[in-house]
């Protein structure tokens, strides 16, 4: 429900705010809010706004941008867990 309504929101903001801009002005690629998109769609709602508000605090003067991609999931959906992903203790007698 929360991603649901963080996603209409960013939508909302690419659909009609951000063509009130003159010219594309992120200095990201994706821009910031299609990574917005992309980590709630991923992450959920919480992570998904800690992500988004970390990419945007990079936004100024001080960074030079250039390609940042979202962060992919630690495990894939339903990942039950295998040896490589998980640790093992093993007793041996």
């Amino acid at each position: 429900m929360g991603s649901r309504v963080l996603r209409s929101g960013v939508r909302f903001y690419q659909n009609y705010i951000s063509p009130l801009k003159m010219g594309s002005t992120c200095r990201f690629e994706p821009t910031c809010s299609a990574y917005a998109l992309q980590v709630i769609s991923a992450r959920g709602a919480v992570t998904g706004i800690v992500l988004t508000l970390v990419r945007l605090s990079k936004c100024g003067p001080w960074h030079p941008g250039g390609y940042d991609p979202a962060p992919r999931s630690r495990r894939p959906k339903g990942h039950v867990g295998c040896p490589y992903c998980t640790p093992t203790t093993t007793k041996e007698s």
